[in-house]
């Protein structure tokens, strides 16, 4: 059939051959058009298994365990994908009628990395030794007062001593860790245990490998997927984190090909990424500003002096020189883009003028510097905070308020400075989670170490607007509360409120992953990780 077929075509002139080719190839073209239609018509795109996921961090990991890791976002990361949450473990949680006693039934399917069986006891475990002092746990102020107990292998009770409408939120933050790995580990020796390196969890990846170099350096972390989940399993094979030392060096291998993400890039690199990507700019609730030490400075003690250094200090400026413009103001003590009566009418604009008049009324004239007093502001070392500070500098000696800057490691300002409230002001940040609860920030009885009541801040009638908004399960009287809170706190002027930097996260582009969410802390971006893919399959369409 072919051969006479090609004997007819050899039987053709030139031109009727050409004309026959031509429309031999119009009918491929065709066809082709038509099959791809077809196939887009009756298939769709679907995530597919497979792939490894490698992100540069410009930070390093010390302490991989949910009750002792700190404020190390590399920490976190990996805590993130490692670790599981009480919530996340439960089947149902079901709190008593007055709220003050919940049940948690787990789920019967759960084991640890190591093929051991996860039960209410590591629930039990983990809570009791955060309460526990020697342990120096972060969380140590949250669990305070909550008494657990074991009902059964898979359920337990949690009694707190009053009603707390955010416990859900607790719940969700408690990373569980394994009893049988940590309980004969003195706890003064935590710190000290391999199992900060090498953890075992009961997330859905588990620990492949990880590089350490001679000077100590940890260069790369691998994680692989745990078959053994609980939870969907996610399609990415494979997390790698790849450690930098400066931001510079994360940026040339994302550039070159070698990572396919950063995380938590500062706004100001953004111009040097040159290769194609996708940026998620992601909102964190928390506000950083200066807190005032009355305490410590007779200056701080005048209002009209707190309320000049507001006036004073411009925050536009601020948020876009240290930000690129990736930050959003604050004006109160509840975070921007959430509900609230400061960010829908901001009390305190940039106004020079209004600084001078509440100086001149505090009764305070300039020196023969031009000086009319001096606060020490204690900064963090960190790039965006050294630079905030400089600025606030020029603000508040242009109004004649010196200002000298002491500038510190952020390990000793929480360890030593913050531990004994030795500053006249400090520039730091208050991080909340997914609630509004003020207590720990603005409470009295927080004013002293462990508490965080940075501002010293002491008013009655603003502390007992916070135990109601805390024990109150009605939001319509919760949001009252709130707002009569935030006007109270922000006619006492216990603070400068400053900004909430966005949260800047660099992908290439085929990296599916988030998009427009809100987090409590950058490690809840892995939060439905399960969702991430790289690969992508045609599956028809039912």
């Amino acid at each position: 059939m072919l051969f006479n077929l090609y004997k007819l075509f050899r039987s053709l002139t030139q031109l009727e051959q050409l004309i026959v080719l031509g429309a031999a190839v119009i009918f491929i073209i065709t066809g082709v058009v038509y099959g791809i239609s077809l196939l887009d018509k009756t298939t769709t795109l679907r995530p597919a298994e497979g792939g490894t996921y490698r992100e540069a961090v410009v930070n390093q990991p010390v302490y991989i365990n949910p009750v002792i890791s700190n404020a190390n976002d590399a920490d976190k990361d990996l805590v993130a994908l490692i670790y599981s949450n009480v919530f996340a473990l439960a089947e149902k949680i079901t709190p008593s009628q007055n709220k003050l006693v919940w049940t948690i039934r787990l789920r019967d399917n759960l084991s640890w990395h190591d093929g051991v069986r996860l039960t209410a006891d590591d629930v039990v475990f983990t809570i009791e030794k955060i309460q526990d002092p020697e342990t120096r746990s972060p969380l140590f102020v949250t669990w305070q007062g909550v008494v657990p107990e074991r009902v059964s292998e898979l359920e337990l009770t949690l009694t707190t001593g009053a009603p707390y409408a955010f416990f859900e939120d607790n719940l969700k933050n408690l990373g569980v860790i394994p009893k049988h790995l940590f309980t004969d580990v003195p706890v003064a020796n935590w710190r000290l245990s391999n199992y900060n390196l090498e953890p075992v969890g009961s997330g859905p990846y588990l620990v492949d490998s990880y590089k350490k170099e001679k000077n100590g350096f940890i260069s790369e972390y691998l994680l692989k997927r745990n078959d053994s989940y609980f939870g969907p399993r996610p399609y990415i094979d494979k997390i790698e984190f790849v450690y930098f030392t400066d931001e510079s060096e994360a940026i040339a291998a994302f550039n070159n090909a070698r990572v396919d993400a950063i995380s938590g890039i500062n706004p100001l690199s953004l111009s040097s990424i040159r290769r194609p990507h996708k940026l998620e700019n992601l909102y964190l609730p928390r506000y950083y500003a200066v807190f005032l030490n009355q305490s410590s400075n007779e200056l701080l003690k005048n209002k009209s002096v707190r309320l000049a250094l507001g006036y004073a200090t411009d925050k536009q400026r601020i948020v876009n020189e240290a930000f690129g413009g990736y930050a959003a103001i604050a004006n109160g003590p509840i975070p921007p883009n959430q509900p609230s009566v400061a960010n829908k009418n901001p009390s305190v604009n940039y106004n020079p003028e209004g600084a001078e008049n509440n100086l001149i009324e505090a009764k305070l004239e300039r020196g023969a510097d031009g000086m009319r007093g001096e606060i020490k502001l204690v900064v963090p070392q960190i790039k965006f905070l050294t630079q905030t500070a400089e600025i606030l500098k020029q603000n508040w000696e242009a109004v004649g308020i010196k200002t000298t800057i002491i500038t510190l490691d952020p390990a000793t300002v929480n360890n030593d400075v913050i531990r004994t409230r030795n500053y006249d002001a400090i520039l730091f940040g208050n991080i909340f989670a997914n609630n509004p609860d003020m207590f720990s920030f603005w409470h009295s009885s927080e004013r002293f170490y462990p508490g965080l009541n940075l501002s010293l801040y002491n008013n009655k009638a603003a502390d007992k607007l916070m135990e109601n908004i805390r024990q109150n399960f009605s939001e319509a009287d919760r949001l009252e509360d709130i707002a009569k809170l935030e006007t109270t706190i922000i006619e006492d002027v216990p603070a400068v409120f400053l900004y909430s930097p966005n949260y800047l996260y660099i992908t290439q582009n085929n990296i599916s992953s988030l998009t427009n969410w809100k987090l409590n802390v950058p490690s809840n971006r892995f939060g439905k990780i399960g969702e991430w893919f790289i690969n992508t399959k045609r599956a028809f369409l039912k």
